[in-house]
């Protein structure tokens, strides 16, 4: 009884938005050169693609319901759609902090852009360990979570990185 409070404070889906923001980010940032790149276009990079994809995902929610259930979208289902999705943007403006650094000389791109990959995979690593906590999972099955959460974020960066350079 006590674990489904401890759950019922976390909204899942809001949740879920922030990890597809995070992966978005991390595949945004994987694409990026560092030597034919600044921090601005970078910042752009990752926080435009993240409005992009939140504007995206909130519009294909809508058409969905709109589809699939027969009403009409009205102004509050719209709000509903961008607010539920706001997690998207939210994780795309944390990932791209690291770009502020290049902005203020404290290091370079190529490290802005590792420190922003990095603080990707921190977040699926985090957010793994919060899960196994909030399900109350035994310490070992905790650490899978987060070396498979890890993992899930390694392995986008490593594709990217594959395709792209």
């Amino acid at each position: 009884m006590n674990e489904g409070r401890t759950t019922s404070r976390i909204d899942g889906h809001r949740l879920t938005e922030f990890i597809y923001g995070t992966i978005i980010g991390l595949v945004a940032v994987a694409g990026i050169d560092a030597a034919h790149a600044n921090w601005l276009a970078g910042l752009a990079v990752v926080v435009v693609g993240g409005v992009a994809i939140w504007l995206a995902h909130a519009y294909s929610t809508l058409m969905s319901r709109r589809i699939t259930s027969g009403h009409r979208i009205t102004g509050s289902d719209v709000a509903a759609a961008l607010t539920g999705s706001w997690p998207i943007v939210s994780a795309a403006l944390l990932m791209a902090v690291p770009f502020l650094g290049v902005a203020f000389d404290l290091y370079s791109m190529q490290i802005a852009l590792r420190l922003t990959a990095g603080v990707g995979v921190l977040i699926l690593a985090l957010v793994g360990f919060v899960a196994g906590v909030v399900t109350r999972e035994t310490w070992p099955h905790r650490i899978l979570l987060v070396v498979l959460a890890t993992a899930l974020g390694l392995l986008v960066v490593a594709v990217e990185l594959a395709i792209h350079h």
